[in-house]
């Protein structure tokens, strides 16, 4: 007898113990799954096409419904071979929108202009415009800056910081300012994205936004930050983009 009761407490310890196993297996595979998932998710997302082609190239134009990319695409098509082969070996070449790097400054009310070369294919053409009665002892201001990357006088790409403010005298008026950043691009080897505009004003009134080229391809490398950024003085303005 027990011999018998006995037995029956193995068996029960037995199946509890099989029941435990049971519910613990799943959660355990569960979790090496998730852990085994977090590597491959993160290889996938680094893994990047090698570089960009001239028909890879074309089919991005192709497929981009702006007005940008359609002129892009007139242009870049009527280019010979070999320009065409240069054209993207640029636009997947970090040094280049790593050399873009400008400071400005100028008069209220005049055209401000400047063409920086990095090479005798590929310009940076820079252009402010601003408006300010310097005459008036109060009033309205604002400033604009663009900054364009051309190559074979093709636009790529472009960025632009504007800013507006009241003025009281001298002074910028605090929690007048304005300002809105805009980016066009069609560069296929990177995605140029900004970050939050900001604005300041102490007597003088600024505004800055940090652009950050991510690289679409493998041969770029690294992202490129650029900080730009527009100001407005008594009576002269201020504009710069800078490696970040």
């Amino acid at each position: 007898m027990h011999s018998r009761l006995t037995t029956r407490r193995l068996a029960t310890v037995a199946v509890a113990g099989a029941a435990t196993l049971a519910v613990l297996a799943p959660v355990a595979s569960a979790a090496d799954a998730h852990q085994d998932a977090r590597p491959v998710a993160a290889q996938a997302a680094a893994k990047l096409p090698a570089k960009l082609t001239v028909n890879g190239y074309l089919a991005y134009l192709k497929s981009q419904k702006t007005p940008e990319a359609r002129t892009a695409l007139k242009g870049f098509a009527a280019l010979p071979a070999a320009k065409k082969a240069k054209f993207v070996s640029y636009l997947q070449d970090a040094k280049v929108y790593g050399a873009l790097h400008k400071e400005l400054g100028g008069p209220f009310n005049v055209l401000g202009r400047n063409v920086q070369s990095y090479n005798a294919d590929v310009k940076f053409v820079h252009t402010v415009t601003s408006k300010k009665n310097v005459k008036e002892q109060k009033g309205s201001a604002s400033v604009a800056y663009t900054v364009t990357e051309t190559i074979y006088g093709i636009p790529v790409t472009s960025e632009k910081l504007s800013l507006s403010y009241s003025f009281k005298g001298t002074q910028a008026v605090p929690r007048t300012g304005r300002a809105a950043a805009k980016v066009t691009n069609v560069n296929a080897a990177v995605a140029i994205k900004g970050g939050p505009v900001k604005i300041g004003i102490k007597g003088i009134a600024r505004a800055d936004v940090t652009w950050k080229a991510v690289p679409k391809v493998a041969a770029f490398g690294k992202a490129v930050n650029k900080d730009q950024a527009v100001k407005g003085q008594p009576k002269t303005w201020g504009a710069s983009i800078l490696n970040g």
